[in-house]
């Protein structure tokens, strides 16, 4: 990845030499190891074979992580070098980063929006759009940061997610260089300070890990430590030599080895980085300390092939995910495995060519040119907020297929609500009559937002009051296993928060509604494990009975859902030459697991003392569920979410719990 911005490293005992070209003095760069390009070359080889064989190499992710350390050695080695030696300047040294970093990226990021407006749709060219402004401003984890959640899109069919690592690298070039000069001036200890900020950024890793996961993932403050491992070493490899290796080969065997178990330990559903990142990261750390004199360094990691790979390993990195994603894109799943093979040839083919006619070329050219692509990338950037703005329409946008795509990104959930606090908790209220109802649940509770608003706002004397208490992808279930995995610690948090708002004396009565069938009915973000159901029930019992002694409790038993109501599924034709709406039923038979559920919740929400209310009696017949509205427009804006409009119009079986 963009390590490959300095030149490769020297070996431990050598001191950092000074080059020049032209006569003109510039930063100084460590001596060449081959064996630096076999890590490159390892660290994208397990990323390429975990992205186009997941199965068959589930940890390949930690690949990301051995650049990390790379990229920490490289870097630093040449910034304590040449502030030592009274020879480093910011501006030489972000132009350099410009002019090997900029090229690859700017024919990636404006390949990519060339594909986008040929294959996507539009909620998908805008995401992408948002997503190449973050690529050009080295922010992309930071958005991702943002994006995850229950209404993420899948993560294969975003053509930039790996630039999450691009970013936490950048980061860490800006941040660095200015830190260890102002370090430097002040006359303290290059060493000290690389260790307590690495300690920090390490101890904050361990402590998000399980409340916040993809903090942990995406943030920089908890990944920098993996980068200043890196420093660490390259320090003692200029100050200490002797100290680092104590026997190059089982050194060397060692890192080696803690890769492989990694490998072998690791998959999707690992608590990483967390304490899982030190096995890829110390045996990194190993396998640099041995020296280019190692065994496995001078045999493996500085064969040809290897020391090849690694010269192209950052625009492969950048070439092999786009075309991998754009394949699952234009499949709707994932590709065939002579698919997926090709692709992989093709991006060495577009690496090797990205290398040798514009990388090396520019490489070695001046500031000008580092001018001239900062310019460049800052275009990329603004044509990006532009797509995402909306005002770039994609190839596939005719007016036949407008009122599908209208409904993929139709969600507003709930609007005309006011975000206020009861009783110290972040709520959304709507002020009518006196009398106060909760409603508590995840999306499929927000999904009634506007009927509420409705309702309200056109006779407010004869309704009560509505406060709505929501976390997406949380089912409002004390003691729970259905918890979203991107934000356990909210989910713990929001269900606290049910039972002491469900108390409070203002409150007449609790509506409570979630997406059952998706929490219940297989795998899913919300229960990506097998629950106990019975278990769930009785939580479900015991929350219903402890607030209906008292007040009023309503239970919304789930609306249908399955991918025969998502608009994405109206599609006839193809991706490449052009869509179509093909022809669909208005109506389809409710899943006869779903039923099943439907039943067994009434029963427990009914015996426990609630009144139930059932989407599926109100609007479906003989089973029969719609799909699209009288006018023809879809009334999903996925797989289980009503559209807002729909609601409004059709949700009147929700009035009763506003009439208390």
């Amino acid at each position: 990845m963009s390590d490959l911005a300095v030149s490769p490293a020297g070996t431990a005992s050598a001191a950092v030499a000074v080059l020049a070209a032209n006569g003109s003095r510039q930063l100084a760069h460590p001596a060449y190891r081959a064996d630096i390009d076999g890590l490159r070359a390892l660290g994208v080889l397990l990323v390429l074979i975990f992205h186009a064989f997941p199965r068959t190499l589930p940890g390949g992710f930690i690949g990301v992580d051995i650049f990390f350390v790379v990229s920490g050695y490289l870097i630093s080695t040449i910034v304590f070098g040449n502030l030592e030696n009274n020879r480093f300047s910011l501006a030489e040294f972000y132009a350099r980063r410009i002019r090997r970093i900029f090229p690859a990226l700017v024919i990636v990021l404006a390949s990519g929006m060339a594909l986008a407006w040929f294959v996507l749709l539009v909620d998908e060219q805008r995401q992408l759009g948002l997503h190449i402004a973050a690529g050009a401003g080295f922010v992309a984890n930071l958005v991702l940061w943002s994006e995850a959640g229950y209404f993420d899109s899948d993560a294969a069919a975003k053509p930039f997610l790996h630039l999450w690592s691009l970013g936490i690298e950048e980061q860490f070039y800006i941040f660095w260089p200015l830190l260890l000069a102002l370090v430097w001036n002040r006359k303290y200890n290059f060493l000290t300070i690389t260790v307590v900020i690495a300690v920090a950024s390490f101890a904050a890793n361990v402590l998000t890990i399980r409340s916040d996961p993809v903090a942990a993932f995406y943030s920089p403050w908890s990944r920098f430590w993996e980068l200043m491992s890196g420093c660490i070493l390259a320090y003692l490899a200029l100050h200490r030599p002797r100290a680092w290796r104590i026997n190059a080969n089982w050194q060397s065997a060692s890192g080696l080895l803690m890769i492989v178990i990694a490998l072998a330990l690791l998959n999707k559903k690992a608590a990483f980085p967390g304490w899982w990142a030190l096995l890829p990261t110390i045996g990194t750390c190993l396998i640099i300390a041995a020296g280019s004199g190692a065994w496995l360094n001078r045999k493996l990691l500085s064969s040809r092939l290897m020391v090849g790979i690694g010269l192209i390993s950052y625009p492969l990195y950048l070439w092999h995910w786009l075309l991998l994603s754009f394949a699952w894109i234009v499949r709707g799943k994932m590709p065939a495995t002579e698919v997926r093979w090709a692709m992989l040839i093709a991006s060495f083919v577009l690496a090797y060519l990205t290398y040798h006619f514009v990388e090396k070329r520019i490489r070695s050219a001046g500031n000008a040119a580092a001018i001239a692509l900062l310019g460049v990338v800052a275009a990329l950037g603004l044509l990006g907020l532009v797509t995402y703005s909306g005002l770039i329409p994609p190839r596939n946008n005719s007016p036949e297929l407008q009122p599908i795509l209208e409904a993929l990104d139709d969600r507003d959930y709930p609007a005309g609500f006011q975000r206020t606090s009861l009783d110290g908790v972040s709520v959304k209220s709507i002020k009518a009559g006196e009398k106060t109802v909760l409603f508590v649940g995840d999306s499929h509770l927000e999904q009634y937002g506007p009927r509420v608003v409705k309702l309200l706002r056109s006779d407010a004397d004869k309704h009560a009051s509505a406060i709505f208490l929501t976390e997406s992808g949380c089912a409002p279930v004390p003691g729970s296993g259905q918890t979203n995995v991107f934000h356990a610690q909210e989910c713990a948090r929001f269900r606290a928060q049910i039972s002491q708002l469900a108390r409070r004396p203002e409150i007449s009565a609790v509506v409570i509604a979630a997406a059952w069938n998706l929490y219940f009915l297989g795998p899913s973000p919300q229960a990506p494990e097998k629950l106990d159901i019975d278990h769930e029930f009785r939580n479900l019992e015991k929350l219903i009975k402890s607030i209906s002694s008292d007040k009023k409790v309503y239970v919304i038993l789930d609306n249908p859902s399955g991918q025969a109501f998502a608009p994405r599924g109206f599609f006839a034709g193809s991706r490449l030459t052009g869509l179509t709406v093909k022809p669909f039923q208005e109506r389809v038979l409710l899943d006869k697991d779903q039923d099943a559920l439907r039943r067994r919740l009434a029963d427990v929400a009914l015996a426990a003392g609630a009144v139930l209310i059932d989407p599926v009696a109100a609007l479906c017949v003989n089973h029969y569920c719609p799909v699209l509205a009288a006018d023809g427009k879809p009334i999903y804006t996925d797989d289980n979410h009503y559209r807002p409009f729909y609601v409004t119009e059709n949700a009147d079986f929700i009035d009763v719990t506003l009439q208390d």
